[in-house]
């Protein structure tokens, strides 16, 4: 099984509900390869805001499935994901033209 890791909620959002076509092919292209979508538990967070006005990804759905999953949370102490944060924030900024330290 592969293990595809997302990075922020527009996949699921683009996808809309179970009914739409764009979830059906998504889905049937994660159980045809055997690839789970792998969500930090942030992105996860997001997609299930309770809010009233707004229409919530079927991301649980996905979960119950078996296509999708949440990650266990990063752990920074570890070299490897400060680094690899820290290359993120100054690519941001870059793109953003703002110092990588600015919130």
């Amino acid at each position: 099984m592969s293990r595809l890791h997302i990075a922020d909620t527009g996949l699921f959002v683009a996808m809309g509900q179970p009914s739409n076509s764009r979830y059906q092919a998504v889905r049937r292209f994660a159980r045809r390869n055997d690839i789970t979508f792998v969500l930090p538990e942030r992105v996860y967070e997001e997609l299930t805001l309770d809010d009233p006005n707004i229409e919530a990804p079927p991301v649980n759905d996905a979960i119950d499935e078996g296509w999708a999953t949440v990650a266990a949370p990063l752990e920074f102490s570890e070299p490897i994901v400060s680094r690899a944060m820290d290359g993120v924030q100054r690519y941001i900024a870059n793109a953003d033209d703002c110092p990588a330290d600015r919130g």
